[in-house]
């Protein structure tokens, strides 16, 4: 085997020691040995602990800070983070990148995962929500032609029904695939009648809400999610 091959392939064994060490201390979160805010050894305590090399749980850390799943404080010392649904899945949306290939992805989990919320939302909205629901739509009308303020009430739009599930994972998860877009939206919400689609969807969506229609809610969710599909394709298209 040359030298070459060796240096190709000797990351990979050490990358298996840190992933092991990694699943250790998920297993200690998992039977709740180590609970929330605990601080875990140091380096120099897990190595010996393990039987590892110092740079193995360096590794491991780093990864598991990552998840979510560790945070440093400053001072010094690791620590199990509140292992709340927005430190886990908040990665999602730095680990992946949208492009072209992967636009149709997207539109695909999102028409589930929204459409999911729409419907349950349709249920579970209170009248607190939906009349702030209204007032958002009724603004909307005449930020059409801001952009920004657009996006600014778009995102509050979504948030709104999002959170009135009660379900911290959809929230988190729903947020973190609006995120990967908005790069995109912001090029496509400068294109003539994009803005005052959305609003009209918008419009659609709320009057499905309202009427406490689950079905009609996610339709019209649906519909919405596969129109900026095609606006935030158009404008991927154009950054080429």
């Amino acid at each position: 085997m040359t030298a070459d091959v060796a240096q190709v392939i000797s990351p990979v064994e050490r990358n298996s020691v840190a992933d092991q060490v990694a699943k250790k201390i998920l297993d200690l979160v998992r039977t709740g040995n180590l609970k929330p805010g605990d601080q875990l050894p140091t380096e120099r305590d897990l190595s010996q602990m393990l039987q590892v090399s110092r740079p193995s749980v360096r590794e491991a850390l780093r990864g598991l800070q990552i998840l979510g799943v560790v945070k440093t404080r400053q001072g010094g010392g690791a620590y199990i983070s509140s292992l709340d649904a927005a430190d886990l899945l908040g990665p999602l949306q730095v680990l992946i990148t949208l492009n072209v290939q992967n636009i149709e992805a997207l539109t695909q989990v999102r028409v589930m995962i929204d459409g999911g919320i729409a419907r349950l939302a349709a249920k579970q909205l209170t009248d607190a929500d939906l009349a702030r629901l209204a007032a958002i739509v009724t603004v909307q009308k005449k930020l059409v032609s801001d952009p920004i303020g657009f996006r600014v009430s778009d995102l509050e739009f979504h948030r709104t029904i999002a959170e009135s599930t009660g379900n911290p994972f959809m929230v988190r998860v729903s947020h973190s695939l609006y995120v990967l877009g908005t790069e995109y939206r912001r090029i496509a919400s400068d294109r003539p009648g994009v803005l005052k689609q959305s609003r009209d969807d918008h419009v659609a969506i709320v009057k499905a809400l309202t009427a406490r229609d689950p079905d009609a809610s996610a339709a019209a969710m649906e519909t919405h999610i596969r129109n900026v599909h095609e606006s935030t394709k158009a404008a991927m298209e154009k950054a080429k």
